[in-house]
C-alpha cells in the first residue's frame, strides 16, 4: 500500500496542474482584459444640453426672497424700487453635430407705455469654464420680441456663480411709477 502511495505521488508530481491561467503582472493587458483579449466597437450618442443660470439670485433664501431662481426658471426682476443693477448669466451648451447657439432675451408680456427696460452686456469672464465669448455689447430695449444678447458660440460652459459668464446690466426707466403686469418675467433662452 505504501508503494502505491509513493507511486501516486510520483505520478502526480510529474503532471502539470494548473487551476487557472497564469497572469503576467508586468503586462497590464493580461489582467485588465483577461487572456482572451478582444476589441468591441461602440457608438454612444450624447444628448444636447442647454442650461442658463442667473447669479446672484435675487430671490434666494439668503436674500429673504421667495422662490429660488435656477437654470430653467425665468428672471423676474431685481426687486421693488430697483432702477439699475447687474447680474451674471451662466450657461452650459452642448449641441448635436457641433451646431452653434445664441442666447436670446424677451419679456413675457408687453411693458407698459411710459416704462422701458434696457439690458446690456458690460463684461465677460471665464472662471472655471470653457467657452469663447461672443457678446452683443449694444444695449437691448426689452420687448416681447426675441433679441440676441450673445451671438453664435460653440459648445462650452461658463462656470458657475458671480464673476463668470456674461455680466448684464439692466436699467429701468419708470418716471410715472408704473407697475409691471402680474406674472411679468424676463426670459432668457439658449438655442
Amino acid at each position: 500500500m505504501r508503494k502505491a502511495c509513493y507511486l501516486l505521488i510520483l505520478i502526480a508530481s510529474l503532471q502539470k496542474f494548473t487551476a487557472q491561467e497564469t497572469i503576467n503582472a508586468f503586462d497590464p493587458n493580461s489582467f485588465i482584459l483577461g487572456g482572451d483579449q478582444q476589441s468591441v466597437g461602440a457608438t454612444v450618442q450624447v444628448q444636447p444640453i442647454s442650461l442658463i443660470d442667473l447669479e446672484p439670485d435675487p430671490f434666494s433664501a439668503a436674500a429673504g426672497g421667495g422662490e429660488t431662481l435656477e437654470a430653467g426658471n425665468p428672471f423676474t426682476g431685481g426687486g421693488p424700487g430697483a432702477s439699475s443693477g447687474d447680474f451674471w448669466v451662466n450657461f452650459t451648451w452642448r449641441s448635436l453635430n457641433y451646431q452653434n447657439a445664441r442666447i436670446f432675451v424677451r419679456a413675457s408680456q408687453p411693458i407698459p407705455a411710459g416704462m422701458s427696460i434696457q439690458l446690456q452686456i458690460i463684461n465677460t469672464a471665464n472662471i472655471g469654464g470653457d467657452y469663447n465669448p461672443n457678446p452683443n455689447y449694444n444695449p437691448v430695449n426689452l420687448s416681447t420680441s426675441e433679441q440676441v444678447i450673445v451671438y453664435d458660440f460653440a459648445n462650452g460652459y461658463s462656470g458657475d456663480g458671480e464673476g463668470t459668464g456674461y455680466q448684464v446690466q439692466y436699467m429701468i426707466q419708470n418716471p410715472e411709477a408704473l407697475s409691471l403686469p402680474p406674472g411679468f418675467e424676463i426670459l432668457f433662452e439658449i438655442r
